[in-house]
């Protein structure tokens, strides 16, 4: 879906680059979370890929077509690639429906479609329309504001979202209810979707793949297990810190350990011992316990999935206990 092949960025003044020769792919359908210390390229990287900001030299491809070719219009290149940032970006002289309505009466939609593609998105990211959408952004809470940012950013159904810290502006008990409200929205959505952030229990709950970058340089990518069983090098363990295996139980996706079957065991069902594919493993430990069971059901929304048990999760913590 998205290709970096070799790409550099130097910004005038400076002979240090900002990012250098970085190659990797992006998966359609897949969140991909940057990550790393602030000045790293994270937010270079999301610029380039929307041409906000220029390569100095490698190619960008999006559906394998280079996005620095002549005949690609920036500005149609943006309004076909969803942007929430931290700062969320919303015009205060805007009521909420204006906002939210912004790229889709750029693109000429009629108002009728305009109306109720708002009421659905709103309604879609947890707000109630009838109340939100006149009310100008001074009169919402953060994370309120948050969630109009994200409506905004899918009115056009773009194909592609680009996330700089959407939610780094709010308080952390917040926070978790939209990384939780946007992973559910993603399963239905199905976005391929460059998250930006510098909080690796973030990128680990968030991402499909994480992309960890250090002064300008790609350090290491891969998959959250990947990462987490086998850090590249020290930076990537100082990154994830020293509680790895604690890591594993409370950000690791449950959809990620599961034995996927239709025969349910009868005892699950009996105990109601059931979690979400989006929860984490710990949840399936914390079920465990409540119930006196070594074994959980996993629901993918109304849908069951498969089985956790006690020896598939303390399988994949031995996997990273050692001194990988």
């Amino acid at each position: 879906m998205i290709v970096l092949d070799k790409v550099d960025k130097v910004f005038p003044g400076s002979t240090i680059p900002a990012v250098n020769q970085i190659s990797f792919q992006i998966d359609e359908g897949n969140i991909c979370v940057f990550v790393g210390p602030s000045g790293c390229g994270k937010t270079t990287i999301l610029r380039m890929i929307n041409r906000l900001v220029e390569p100095t030299g490698g190619e960008i491809y999006i559906k394998g077509k280079k996005v620095s070719d002549k005949e690609v219009n920036p500005d149609e290149l943006r309004r076909e690639i969803g942007y929430v940032i931290q700062q969320i970006g919303l015009m205060p002289h805007r009521t909420v429906e204006q906002n939210v309505a912004l790229v889709p009466r750029l693109l000429k939609w009629p108002e009728e479609k305009i109306s109720l593609r708002v009421k659905e998105l709103l309604e879609t990211v947890g707000l109630d329309a009838e109340e939100v959408s006149r009310k100008y952004p001074y009169q919402l809470s953060g994370g309120m504001m948050q969630r109009v940012g994200v409506a905004r950013a899918l009115a056009a159904d773009p194909p592609i979202m680009l996330m700089d810290e959407p939610f780094g502006a709010v308080d952390p008990i917040v926070r978790g209810r939209l990384q939780d409200e946007f992973l559910r929205l993603q399963k239905a959505l199905k976005k391929t979707i460059c998250f930006v952030t510098h909080d690796i229990n973030e990128a680990i709950k968030m991402g499909d793949h994480i992309v960890i970058m250090n002064k300008g340089e790609l350090v290491q990518h891969g998959t959250p297990m990947e990462i987490l069983c086998n850090p590249a090098n020290y930076f990537v363990k100082d990154l994830i810190g020293t509680d790895r295996e604690i890591k594993l139980l409370e950000l690791t996706k449950s959809e990620e350990l599961v034995t996927r079957t239709k025969n349910i065991p009868e005892q699950i069902i009996e105990k109601d011992s059931f979690i979400l594919a989006i929860d984490p493993v710990q949840r399936a430990l914390e079920i465990m316990m409540k119930k006196n069971s070594d074994l959980v059901g996993v629901r993918d929304g109304a849908e069951m999935i498969g089985t956790i048990s006690w020896e598939d999760i303390k399988k994949h913590i031995n996997m990273i206990s050692g001194d990988n």
